[in-house]
């Protein structure tokens, strides 16, 4: 009778059922990353860098106004003796870019496209966070189940060595028994603290990305809604609207323009300069004076121009292969993910079946053992032969989980807006988005009157 409880307490363990009305559920996790984790708040602050990026940019062709003041002192030696003279002057002087060959207008597209860039990064790291988060609670989940079979395993194999110390003096039973229980008991009891120390490394890793550590979880996953119906569906979307994808084109089109604005730096560049000030104090005679003056200039020789527009090019083709390199990466991504699904559900199917014949057997050689058709030993084998199949189940529906939500990231669609979390909406730089008041009644003025 002892030995049907702890094979139903196994299973128990292995199916989950054990549950708590506080236990966190893999969307707070998420949530709660969301809001908490630095790499996430970095990839805001990296747009907000690339907005000012922009008006950097911007600046380029609007006017500066500054103050200006100087003093000083000249001596002058002639045949007739040593003179000395004095000037003084203060004033704002004005200067702006009419013209500059485009180039300012392709620094400020580059500046845009780097934005752009930048938001999808933004996106991209989003959702590398939040797969790494859900590796990690699965991971937590997984070991924490493991960790609890070999508990068993362990607490089987020590009664199987009392039982067999007592056939033993009993007249009954055989030293070899006793050894070989006691053999088997040291190596699950080895297996055992190999599980915790498992656990503690991913429940490390688990308080690395959500920024918290592991208490109660659930282990309940809902991604079947997320899923395509096929390969060529995931593709699709992946090649389409992968953040990645979409931050590699910003990046090519900031790189033309770049190569563009390299272009214009070597062209014609007209501007316009005025002073208004006033000088004399220090000789008595003040004056006031302004003056305005445009400037063209036209460069005829420059020896940096042609490595300059060469660098530029290359960058061009650089990014160019980079891009081709993120979108190799992210196809196989998806066809990693799409096969991974497919072959954790087949196993999945095996290891379920396998569990439940391995229960059977294990049953069936307790009974011969009480009988005295089967030996110590023959129990310890189907009792690790059930624990074996059992973690095998507990890993493949792990990495069935693990490959959807890749699978999912893959496509580009592991964002807190596709996953629907319970967060607040933010802009691409981080900002809180306070909805809108909802608009009041105007007072009915005739009101005290009717």
């Amino acid at each position: 009778m002892k030995f049907n409880y702890v094979l139903s307490v196994s299973v128990i363990a292995l199916m989950g059922l054990v549950s708590s009305a506080q236990a966190q559920s893999l969307t707070s996790a998420m949530a709660y990353a969301y809001e908490n984790n630095p790499e996430i708040a970095s990839s805001f602050l990296s747009v907000r860098a690339a907005r000012q990026g922009i008006i950097a940019a911007e600046g380029a062709m609007l006017p500066t106004i500054g103050a200006e003041a100087s003093i000083g002192a000249t001596s002058t030696w002639a045949p007739g003796g040593q003179s000395w003279s004095t000037s003084d002057s203060i004033g704002l002087g004005y200067s702006q870019t009419l013209f500059d060959n485009n180039a300012s207008s392709a620094a400020i597209s580059g500046a845009e496209a780097q934005y752009d860039a930048a938001v999808y990064g933004a996106k991209n790291t989003e959702q590398n966070v939040l797969l790494s988060v859900i590796q990690a609670y699965v991971n937590v989940v997984a070991n924490r189940r493991i960790v609890e079979i070999r508990q068993e395993s362990v607490g089987f194999v020590d009664a199987q060595v009392g039982s067999a110390r007592d056939r033993l003096e009993l007249g009954e039973g055989t030293q070899l028994e006793v050894s070989q229980a006691e053999a088997s008991l040291a190596q699950s009891t080895a297996a055992y603290q190999a599980a915790i120390n498992d656990l503690r490394t991913s429940e490390a890793n688990y308080q690395r990305w959500v920024g918290q550590a592991p208490g109660s979880l659930s282990g309940g996953y809902n991604f079947s809604s997320l899923l395509p119906g096929s390969l060529d569906a995931a593709l699709a979307r992946a090649n389409s609207g992968h953040p990645a994808l979409l931050a590699s084109a910003a990046q090519l089109r900031a790189a033309q323009y770049g190569y563009e604005e390299t272009l214009a730096s070597f062209g014609p560049n007209l501007s316009l300069t005025g002073q208004v000030g006033a000088g004399g104090w220090t000789a008595g005679t003040v004056a006031t004076q302004a003056s305005i003056s445009l400037r063209l200039s036209v460069p005829i020789y420059t020896p940096t121009r042609d490595p300059s527009v060469e660098q530029a090019n290359i960058g061009q083709i650089q990014t160019q292969l980079e891009g081709f390199a993120t979108r190799d990466q992210i196809v196989e991504a998806v066809r990693q993910g799409w096969a991974g699904v497919q072959a954790a559900t087949a196993q999945i199917e095996a290891a379920t079946a396998a569990v439940a014949a391995s229960r059977l057997a294990l049953q069936a050689t307790i009974d011969q053992n009480e009988l005295g058709q089967a030996t110590t030993l023959d129990v310890l084998d189907a009792r690790a032969s059930v624990a074996s199949v059992e973690e095998t189940l507990i890993s493949a529906q792990s990495q069935r989980t693990i490959a959807a939500y890749s699978l999912i990231a893959a496509m580009g669609t592991l964002t807190a807006q596709d996953l629907g979390l319970p967060v607040q909406p933010r802009t691409a730089e981080g900002d809180v988005v306070v909805p809108a008041a909802a608009p009041t009644a105007p007072a009915d003025a005739w009101g005290n009157l009717r």
